[in-house]
C-alpha cells in the first residue's frame, strides 16, 4: 500500500522507530539510576521497586513512541507499536543475557501488554502533538 509520498512501504519511518527506541532505552537506563539514588538515598522501602521499575517501563516506552510518532508526523499507533516491539526485545535479551534467570510467562505477558498500551499511546499522543 502506497504512503503519504506515494512509495510503497513509507507509511513507517523504521529510522525514527529506532531513533524512538534508542531514546526509550536512554529513558529507561536514566531513570533506574535515578530510582536506584532515590532508594540508596532516602528512606523508601524497597516493596515500591516493582511499582517504580512498572512505571518506568511504562514512561519509557510512552516517552519513546511519542518521539518516533512525533518525528514522523503520521502512523502514531504503528510506529508505537514498533518502539515497543523493540524495546521489549531488546529489554528481554540483555533480561534474558545478564540475568540468567527463568522469565515467567504471565510477567512477560504483562510487560507486552503494557509495552504496547504505552507504544500505542505515546504514538497517538505524538502524532497528535506534531500537527
Amino acid at each position: 500500500m502506497p504512503g503519504e509520498n506515494g512509495k510503497a512501504g513509507s507509511f513507517i519511518d523504521l529510522l525514527e522507530v529506532l531513533r524512538g527506541t534508542f531514546w526509550a532505552l536512554v529513558f529507561s537506563f536514566a531513570g533506574s539510576v535515578f530510582l536506584g539514588a532515590g532508594l540508596y538515598f532516602t528512606a523508601l522501602a524497597e516493596d515500591v521497586l516493582p511499582w517504580f521499575g512498572t512505571g518506568l517501563f511504562f514512561f519509557s516506552v510512552l516517552a519513546g513512541a511519542w518521539l518516533a510518532s512525533y518525528r514522523a508526523g503520521k502512523g502514531g499507533r504503528w510506529h508505537g507499536l514498533g518502539v515497543a516491539v523493540l524495546f521489549c526485545l531488546f529489554s528481554f535479551l540483555l533480561t534474558a543475557t545478564v540475568l540468567p534467570v527463568l522469565l515467567v510467562p504471565s510477567s512477560l505477558v504483562q510487560k507486552v501488554v503494557l509495552a504496547a498500551a504505552a507504544g500505542v499511546l505515546g504514538g497517538v499522543l505524538g502524532v497528535s502533538s506534531s500537527r
